[in-house]
């Protein structure tokens, strides 16, 4: 029996195994396959000569998301978020390299979001969990229609201490 970890990535499919009864590790590199990432983790375990029943817990990894958001591609997201926090996305940190603090010519990366397909919503949790301010309903449907609307194609909930 194995345990297999995988990295799904935009050109490269690693996976490594370790079989639970000998100690034994395998690893191998095969080509992804986007749009059918499965394809490339069953190649994968062909290539190491492991079949998929004798696959025991199987760790699943992707950096093909992260590129999506990195190289701006994929879907158009809108973000709802509690109310004060639209922009916090944007506002970011100032931990930039000292002494490249002040550079006048700094520039700001383009949002993930863009402003536009920010929504907020009337809620507040405690970072216990408590209610602080209850959901208002009909701000999430106001959200969800102008999100919608706005061309969204994923939504991303991201309330503060949710």
């Amino acid at each position: 029996m194995f345990i297999v970890g995988i990295d799904v990535g935009g050109t490269f499919t690693d996976l490594t195994a370790v079989d639970s009864r000998t100690g034994r590790v395998v690893v191998t590199k095969v080509p992804s396959r986007p749009r059918h990432e499965a394809a490339a983790v069953l190649s994968g375990l062909q290539a190491v000569d492991i079949a998929s029943r004798d696959v025991r817990r199987l760790v699943h990894g992707t950096t093909v998301g992260t590129n999506a958001v990195l190289e701006r591609r994929g879907a158009r997201v809108a973000v709802v978020t509690t109310a004060g926090f639209r922009d916090l996305i944007e506002i970011g940190r100032t931990k930039r390299n000292i002494p490249a603090l002040f550079v006048p010519t700094f520039v700001r990366p383009k949002p993930v979001v863009e402003r536009r397909h920010r929504f907020e919503v009337t809620e507040r949790l405690a970072a216990d969990g408590s209610v602080l301010v209850p959901l208002d309903p009909a701000r999430v449907e106001r959200a969800l229609e102008d999100a919608l609307s706005g061309g969204a194609e994923a939504l991303a909930v991201c309330f503060l201490h949710s």
